[in-house]
């Protein structure tokens, strides 16, 4: 069980689709003597929201419904902040979390853990304590330095294997499309498009949108002009 002496008055904010989630996190925080409240993802000046909550800790859920990077987005506009970032995250993938601790995250806790689990994590990350453990980000990171090395190479086109409807699909997320818009201009279901995300994300083993759009990116692909 968290010590409210460890959380009493730390600012936290709680930023999660799962809105049921998010308020019971926010009533126990709160009950051990923290001062937290919840943002709304749909928010679409959350990272607003966020700076003038002026939270000390801020738990950020991953995936945003749909949006697989909604949270690496908030997390990478959130750089210049002061606060202590944690995503609280469903997503198993280890690439994603070495990812996340690669854009600023303090720390990466699973939503598989239980409650009571999640919530001795968040209180070592206020107490100054590590959650994670020195030898999983060192794992991480080596990870993702295999990754980033791979896809630096100069020789390889991870765009020749796409086909040229997961080529028009990675340009629509080159122009900052989202799966609804993408699925609305070509007039079929968004369950298509996010079909056709996955395989574009699958053939250039990219963990994220953002990534796969970075990788277009250094290929050579530029944002339309739409």
């Amino acid at each position: 069980m968290v010590d409210s002496a460890v959380l009493a008055g730390t600012r936290i904010a709680v930023v999660d689709d799962h809105r049921l989630l998010a308020q019971m996190m926010v009533d126990h925080l709160n009950r051990r003597g923290g001062v937290a409240v919840t943002a709304d993802v749909a928010d679409i000046g959350l990272v607003t929201t966020l700076q003038r909550l002026d939270a000390e800790v801020i738990l950020l859920d991953a995936v945003f419904h749909d949006d697989e990077d909604g949270g690496l987005r908030v997390l990478q506009e959130m750089s210049d902040s002061d606060a202590e970032i944690v995503m609280l995250t469903g997503v198993t993938d280890t690439l994603r979390h070495a990812e996340f601790l690669a854009a600023g995250a303090v720390a990466v806790i699973s939503k598989a853990d239980s409650f009571d689990g999640v919530l001795r994590q968040v209180e070592d990350v206020i107490s100054g304590l590590d959650p994670m453990g020195a030898t999983r980000r060192a794992e991480l990171a080596r990870q993702l330095a295999v990754h980033r090395r791979r896809l630096a190479d100069d020789d390889h086109d991870p765009l020749s294997s796409l086909t040229s409807r997961e080529r028009a699909t990675l340009q629509n997320l080159v122009d900052g499309k989202t799966v609804d818009e993408i699925a609305s201009m070509r007039t079929v279901a968004s369950s298509t498009v996010r079909s056709q995300v996955r395989s574009v994300l699958q053939k250039l083993d990219s963990h994220s949108q953002i990534e796969a759009v970075s990788i277009g990116a250094r290929q050579g692909m530029r944002p339309s002009g739409d």
